[in-house]
């Protein structure tokens, strides 16, 4: 129940926090004053204050939900049944008594007393948006309908911003949309805004969502929804620059800003994609550094971080994140094992890498490579080629042969296959040609080597290195 409750309060925060306007303002603020003071004998300064507008219905509908602001519900209910008697056809009773059931957490009676306050003022708004608002996630389309019939009564109400609000709460994403597209962005306030740029974000509609967010930054540039919403929109159309530029915004120039590891994540993205190497390390280490932070969240900055020091040349650290990465994976996929493989190909690579450092380096790819080939038989074409370029690696004038039986099994897999797409027969145009070169120079095998030449040539003829061999006596 507790769910309900809190959604309730929240679908009418603002709505009940902001008094209805009374005839008499003066004895409201007063009364007020008094409610909130709690004096031993309020109740009764309160109702003498109220005396002379006992007919007032909108005077003493305030006053009870000045008693509900401080959440005492049996004068608020006393004050609301005094207002309704007071003015049968007058809303204001009958949306206090709806309120009133709202914070005790009965949407189904204070549903049926908004549905009151229509019936006996259908000219007042305030029963319709609570209608509304109330049964946005149970009945949106009853909700939507309470208020296009609101609109025909009163074509000034923004009708289109709380059906707009009520689609978002029910998780109708388009209809929002649809709705807020219809209203001038300037008649918005900022949480609005945020709804709205959020609900196209999330609808991957980034250059849409950016003009919301930006337009919202002009407005409220210290709003930290709408500095993030640029930022991240920013990220994903890759705008770089502009993407730090709402960064400072967000972390130092906002009111009240509470930051995500999503907010990190982003920040650190865009310095990363503008080479601020030092600067993205900075970022994302607050991420896998903070306590706070769930391990599951902080995969990605293992993975971000890996990139970061792959790209400066430090593999050792590049491996240790990436090692992190790895482990936080629920399902370890080919790409993933993949990406191990590729950093200590790189680090075999590494000119200032000893010999035995590029042995183990290739020992450890091939190992991943290996593993990869025989867990996802899809890629085995794809990683028994990395396998025979790593090869070459530690035997670059084939003396060895270690090459060989990858591009075998090359050859193998992909004649195999029923049909050859071009990517297949570039592959298996390396694999003749290897063997070409390998029967030729190092076994001397003239005959073999040829028979690789015209393998190559059935399919390239214009292979011009094909064509010497094929032609030797």
């Amino acid at each position: 129940m507790k769910t309900v409750k809190y959604f309730l309060i929240g679908a009418l925060m603002t709505a009940i926090s902001a008094p209805v306007m009374a005839q008499s303002d003066d004895v409201v603020s007063q009364a007020t004053e008094i409610i909130k003071g709690k004096a031993e004998d309020a109740d009764k300064q309160v109702k003498n204050l109220v005396k002379p507008f006992k007919k007032d219905a909108k005077t003493l509908a305030a006053v009870g939900r000045a008693y509900l602001g401080v959440k005492n519900f049996d004068q608020a209910d006393v004050y609301a049944d005094l207002a309704i008697k007071a003015g049968k056809n007058v809303a204001a009773g009958y949306v206090l008594k709806g309120d009133i059931c709202v914070l005790k957490d009965d949407g189904g009676a204070a549903s049926s007393w908004f549905e009151q306050a229509i019936y006996f003022d259908a000219k007042d708004p305030e029963g319709y948006r609570r209608y509304a608002q109330i049964n946005s996630k149970t009945d949106p389309k009853g909700s939507i309908e309470k208020l296009e019939a609101l609109r025909l009564i009163d074509p000034s109400y923004p009708v289109d911003l709380i059906a707009a609000e009520i689609q978002s709460r029910a998780g109708n994403a388009d209809a929002a949309i649809g709705y807020y597209s219809k209203v001038d962005l300037s008649k918005m306030k900022n949480y609005e805004l945020t709804d709205y740029s959020m609900l196209l974000f999330l609808k991957q509609k980034y250059d849409e969502s950016l003009k919301v967010s930006t337009f919202g930054n002009e407005k409220f540039p210290r709003y930290a929804s709408l500095n993030r919403l640029s930022m991240f929109n920013s990220v994903n159309l890759e705008k770089y620059e502009e993407a730090l530029v709402y960064a400072n915004r967000l972390f130092n120039e906002s009111d009240s800003a509470k930051f995500s590891y999503l907010d990190y994540i982003n920040y650190g993205t865009a310095l990363q994609k503008l080479k601020k190497n030092d600067e993205a390390i900075e970022v994302f280490k607050k991420i896998v550094e903070d306590p706070n932070v769930d391990v599951a969240d902080k995969v990605s900055s293992f993975k971000n971080l890996s990139d970061v020091y792959k790209s400066l040349g430090d593999y050792n650290n590049a491996l240790a994140y990436y090692e992190k990465y790895v482990a936080g994976q629920e399902k370890v996929t080919a790409n993933v094992k993949n990406g191990l493989a590729l950093i200590y190909r790189s680090m075999a690579l590494e000119e200032n890498a000893t010999p035995e450092q590029k042995a183990e380096a290739i020992k450890k790819a091939d190992e991943v490579f290996g593993q990869i080939a025989a867990e996802f038989p899809n890629f085995e074409q794809s990683v028994t080629a990395q396998r025979a370029k790593l090869a070459f690696i530690l035997d670059p004038e084939d003396k060895a042969g270690i090459a060989k039986p990858h591009y075998d099994k090359i050859i193998e897999l992909i004649m195999a296959l029923d049909k050859k797409d071009e990517s297949d027969n570039r592959l298996l145009v390396e694999a003749y040609t290897y063997n070409m070169v390998y029967f030729l120079k190092t076994k001397d095998d003239i005959a073999t080597s040829k028979e690789y030449a015209k393998k190559i040539l059935a399919i390239d003829p214009s292979n011009a290195m094909a064509a010497q061999v094929a032609a030797l006596k």
